[in-house]
């Protein structure tokens, strides 16, 4: 059952389910008739082909397409997103499956004559996100009804620029990880070149982009994602994202530390930030439960309680639809300890009431 809260431009959306009926779910959550998503359209397909994953075939080796949405911003059609959800299958025998994990594999839309969701054809496995490890044995025949399917609780926010999904896993808590997925425009610092200034979009998630690197410790646990251009103009460029949020905001006399999400690039430092996403840790949460709102005076925000993703104690891999065993570490939020305890928000900023 879909809940659903509208907060002026703001939308809120709950659903479950597992990973291998996410996709459809979110387009029936999201494309309903009276409370549907009024900022971007909705799409499905079974198998959407420009959208599929590429596939390394192999005796040992095969992938299951679960379905594929589409999501184009309704102000600004160049703003469209593919996340199409597989299984990948790595066989130690040939008659035995013995690691697997479903993948989000997500796309945006480039800037050429022929219209494709970039990541998905050019960076290829570099842009896929894990929803769990692929540690799990199975000693069975190679078929697909033996896998790990986790159970979800799903929130989704929607707004004019973004699109936020935020799944927190109700089973299989060794393999699973808690989902963050940001996809929409980033809000520079400074003013950008007209040529590029549309294209600060990008995509951002729980688990670190373009792996695999263990020498290099921003390749395997710190955030990052793609951006549609970077400020000299070289398409689906890398970037990082990191929040400085861990100490607890007291609350006493309107002081709170609240904390952007930044998205920085190696050679061009800080950019930006999430558009209208930041985080905090509140020291009394009762005082702000989850879907409450924080005042604070010229800024306004939607209170969304959120879990810290513990990290794994070692590295810990999954299996690429290109048949690649790669290690990462899940990073979105500084760490999962918080300073002095307290609660881990989101914080959405809602237009204040005239």
């Amino acid at each position: 059952m879909a809940e659903n809260q509208l907060l002026g431009s703001l939308r809120r959306y709950e659903f479950y389910a597992t990973t291998t009926t996410f996709a459809s779910e979110l387009y029936n959550t999201m494309s309903q008739e009276l409370y549907g998503d009024i900022h971007w359209e909705w799409g499905y397909s079974a198998n959407n082909t420009y959208a599929n994953s590429k596939v390394w075939s192999g005796t040992n080796h095969n992938v299951v397409n679960y379905g594929t949405i589409t999501a184009k911003n309704v102000k600004d059609p160049s703003m469209f997103f593919t996340i199409c959800v597989t299984l990948s299958c790595v066989n130690s025998w040939s008659d035995r499956m013995s690691y697997k994990n479903h993948i989000m594999k997500v796309g945006i839309r480039n800037n050429g004559s022929s219209v494709i969701p970039d990541l998905s054809t050019n960076v290829g496995s570099r842009s896929e996100i894990p929803f769990q490890t692929g540690d799990s044995y199975v000693n069975s025949s190679a078929t697909t009804s033996s896998h790990v399917n986790t159970y979800y609780k799903w929130t989704v926010f929607t707004a004019e620029d973004y699109i936020f999904v935020y799944g927190e896993p109700q089973n299989y808590p060794a393999q699973a990880y808690p989902v963050r997925l940001y996809m929409g425009r980033l809000k520079p610092f400074e003013d950008e070149d007209p040529l590029i200034a549309n294209d600060f979009v990008g995509v951002f998630s729980h688990f670190p982009m373009s792996l695999d690197d263990a020498e290099d410790e921003l390749k395997y646990s710190s955030g990052s994602g793609y951006v549609r251009s970077s400020r000299n103009g070289t398409p689906n460029a890398l970037y990082h994202f990191a929040t400085s949020s861990q100490v607890p905001s007291p609350g006493v006399g309107g002081r709170f530390f609240i904390s952007p999400f930044y998205v920085w690039h190696g050679n061009e430092g800080v950019r930006g930030e999430f558009h209208g996403v930041r985080t905090a840790v509140l020291r009394d949460a009762s005082k702000y439960p989850d879907g409450s709102i924080l005042d604070l005076g010229e800024e306004r925000y939607y209170v969304f309680h959120a879990t810290s993703q513990a990290y794994p104690t070692s590295y810990q891999g999954w299996f690429t639809t290109s048949g690649s065993y790669v290690n990462g570490q899940p990073y979105f939020f500084d760490s999962s300890l918080l300073l002095g305890g307290g609660q881990r928000v989101l914080l959405f900023e809602i237009e204040k009431e005239v």
